[in-house]
């Protein structure tokens, strides 16, 4: 992988993918998309809106042959990049830049807004001038680099498309607002990863035609099946510490299991804003001796921890802003290792679980439910094997990397194939592009 520099790639590519940031240790469903086109023969340049700040990077990052190009994060550090960048697209496209310019300022709320909107055109910007000959954009989330690419469009009408997931859609009711449905509804296509976003998504944007279920898969060679069972009774969870990761509930369950007398060790690993709200919780409720924060793992480190564990959990919730999981691929790779996994009943979590059969769901914000299903794993040996055995089979099934991102790369080809067309106004543009709207 390209450092942080810019440069030129050493062949053209034929999609960009607009990401917030790259690469990052909770969004490997991103490196293994990447990975995965890469592998089908797609030349990608990645564009993100902001640089990494980990210092543990997944070591199959390494593996990206896509040139990383870092938009300006602040202006004023680059100013001359920024300038060459509007200047370019006041020259090419002096219409449909005023009135995209026009439209965004006119849509934004206060200073605050006004300022985001403006880096956001700037970085639209830039990202026109070093395009290339890259005829189609893919953003993940439809909030930050789903506007640039939405930017990018009504100035030069490249088309682009979006793979959603549980945040852009459901913190803050976000499928209700006007801007997010606008990024959809000129999207050439939407992806969304799980059948559950799917169905939302077609009660809220027209044109059900373009709407993708695409399932985040895993690689199967980097998970593969463990040969034995754990030996000793440790407990693992994996996640940022935030609400919708439900950590509380895993230590009230902690408790429980504690005040019952069970022998058990809980590991949690990850960082996030609640790192000291739980730090706090472990010692209010005595559990320093039982529970350990790992803090933020590499893909290696995760790995190990995984052969170690008698079973993985993740309480899931809802969290008091909207936020939720759809199918985490944590759970997904602690199933491909054959780790018995207890997770919660949310919404789509069906998708991924049979419960009793491939993992145990239990209900949400119920820490003695969870501590009951815990305990069970823990005591049975025969039980572990029979939801080992069964998880592995579902994601082999539904899960493979493999066949998941399939769909997306004929998606992917099909529109960075598209034939151009020149049109009065504009330089150029798809053929397609027009059926999904111009400059508003």
């Amino acid at each position: 992988m390209k450092d942080h520099t810019i440069s030129m790639p050493s062949e053209p590519a034929d999609v960009g993918f607009v990401v917030k940031m790259f690469p990052r240790l909770s969004e490997t469903f991103i490196l293994n998309e990447v990975l995965e086109l890469e592998r089908r023969g797609l030349r990608l340049r990645i564009f993100c809106l902001l640089r990494p700040v980990e210092q543990a990077v997944h070591a199959r990052a390494k593996l990206v042959r896509a040139q990383v190009t870092y938009l300006p994060e602040r202006l004023h550090r680059e100013p001359g990049r920024v300038l060459r960048g509007l200047c370019t697209v006041f020259r090419r496209y002096p219409d449909s830049t005023r009135q995209t310019l026009l439209h965004l300022f006119a849509r934004s709320s206060g200073l605050r807004d006004s300022i985001k909107s403006w880096k956001r055109f700037c970085q639209a910007c830039c990202l026109i001038d070093e395009l290339g000959p890259i005829r189609h954009l893919h953003a993940h989330y439809a909030m930050g680099p789903s506007k640039v690419a939405l930017l990018v469009h009504k100035i030069t009408q490249t088309t682009y498309s979006i793979t959603t997931h549980a945040k852009d859609l459901y913190q803050f009711e976000r499928l209700g607002s006007p801007l997010v449905l606008e990024r959809l509804r000129l999207a050439r296509f939407i992806v969304a990863n799980c059948q559950y976003s799917a169905n939302r998504l077609r009660g809220s944007v027209e044109g059900s035609g373009r709407i993708h279920t695409i399932y985040n898969g895993i690689d199967l060679q980097t998970f593969p099946r463990r040969a034995k069972d754990a030996t000793e009774p440790i407990i693992l969870s994996i996640g940022r510490l935030v609400e919708k990761k439900g950590f509380g509930d895993l230590i009230e369950a902690c408790r429980i299991l504690r005040e019952r007398g069970i022998r058990f060790q809980c590991e949690i690993g990850g960082k996030g804003p609640l790192l000291e709200v739980l730090r706090g919780l472990i010692k209010q409720r005595r559990l320093e001796d039982h529970i350990k924060l790992l803090g933020a793992l590499p893909q290696q480190e995760l790995l190990s921890r995984f052969y170690r564990a008698m079973v993985f959990v993740l309480p899931c919730v809802v969290a008091a802003d909207g936020d939720r999981d759809l199918l985490p691929n944590v759970i997904k790779e602690a199933m491909a290792i054959g780790l018995p996994v207890v997770t919660t009943n949310i919404a789509g979590m069906d998708e991924l679980i049979e419960d009793g059969v491939s993992s145990i769901l239990v209900p949400a914000n119920d820490p003695a439910a969870l501590a009951r299903s815990l305990e069970s794993i823990l005591a049975s040996p025969a039980l572990r094997e029979r939801l080992a055995s069964h998880s592995r089979r579902m994601i082999e099934e539904r899960f493979d990397m493999r066949i998941s991102f399939a769909k997306l790369y004929d998606l992917l080809v099909e529109s960075a194939q598209a034939k151009p067309v020149v049109t009065r106004g504009t330089e150029r543009h798809t053929s397609k592009a027009c059926a999904y709207g111009r400059v508003s």
